[in-house]
């Protein structure tokens, strides 16, 4: 099995926060999974940008021809994450993509024992109504599906391990059935819906959502079963995190993400913000983390690009 990185440069070049973390996430793999082939799938441009910073050096394979074929031109702004879906169609099962701002503190192989890995549970009280997140033309959600929506809550992927090519396959076609021509665009019932779904996209919803109800829709329906796993066994709601009991409050759930790993999280859309407490807050958590790079053997080729970023943190 191997781990996969996927990234392309869209709109803007990874800043600070996360080019730290960045390589923070490909060491701390070497170090938890000495014998797992971590890979990064990129396209050319983005590879010239990391190999300035000489962040492809810490890859075992750097790939740059997955999305030769990809339709830029058909897909919408509003899907974002689909060059790592895309990137998924491509590669066999079974594999595990990661987000590049994630650290994880457990052995990958913790995870393996499953169909379908994700990092984390998610209320869908943030998500957009499938009915109101704009598909292509002529695209009608079956009843069936529908009731898988209903019945499960979101998966969210900044980890998503794939153990049955079947179902990677499946969820990849059916993804890119709804994506290609269409626009993405999410309505509202009335003028206020929107202040109840703060985090609407359509990206997570057919992303985060939509596999958690196929697996549903795979077990109960097709009569497949498809056993998932939780990296971290926490709920996500739009202010905060909860064990699976939510009568227990927030801090609760610390211990569990503290334990499991650390992603920067929202703290990139505040890392030119320097007086906000978020900005504080990471910054220092960063810096803390220093010697990751400073202790390992990559050291010598990243003393220069590191060192300037981390004086970059406090300018």
């Amino acid at each position: 099995m191997k781990a996969y990185h996927v990234y392309i440069i869209r709109n803007r070049e990874p800043e600070t926060f996360e080019l730290i973390t960045h390589m923070y996430s490909c060491i701390n793999h070497r170090n938890v999974n000495p014998d797992v082939p971590l890979c990064l799938i990129t396209d050319s441009k983005t590879k010239e940008f990391y190999d300035r910073w000489k962040i492809t050096s810490l890859y075992d394979e750097v790939i740059t021809n997955l999305f030769d074929d990809y339709p830029y031109e058909r897909i919408s702004h509003n899907f974002w994450a689909s060059p790592k879906i895309w990137a998924m169609g491509k590669l066999k099962a079974p594999f595990i993509i990661l987000d590049t701002d994630l650290l994880l503190h457990n052995p990958l192989s913790t995870y393996t024992n499953c169909d379908l890995a994700y990092l984390h549970r998610e209320t869908s009280v943030s998500y957009p109504n499938i009915f109101d997140v704009h598909g292509p033309e002529g695209f009608v959600w079956d009843d069936d599906m529908l009731k898988s929506f209903r019945n499960t809550q979101p998966m969210n992927c900044a980890v998503i391990g794939m153990f049955n090519d079947s179902f990677k396959s499946d969820f990849v076609k059916r993804y890119f059935d709804f994506v290609l021509d269409s626009s993405g665009d999410v309505s509202y019932a009335t003028e206020h819906s929107h202040r109840m779904q703060p985090l609407s996209s359509a990206q997570i919803m057919m992303e985060q959502w939509f596999i958690a109800a196929l697996a549903n829709y795979w077990t109960y329906v097709l009569n497949v079963p498809i056993k998932t796993q939780a990296v971290c066994k926490v709920l996500y709601s739009s202010e905060g995190f909860f064990t699976y009991d939510m009568d227990m409050g927030h801090d609760v759930a610390s211990p569990e993400l503290n334990n499991t790993l650390y992603h920067l999280w929202g703290a990139k859309q505040y890392q030119n913000d320097k007086t906000h407490e978020l900005h504080i807050s990471t910054r220092d958590m960063l810096y803390g983390g220093k010697h990751l790079v400073e202790s390992s053997s990559y050291y010598d080729i990243l003393k220069e690009p590191f060192d300037k970023l981390l004086t970059n943190l406090f300018n």
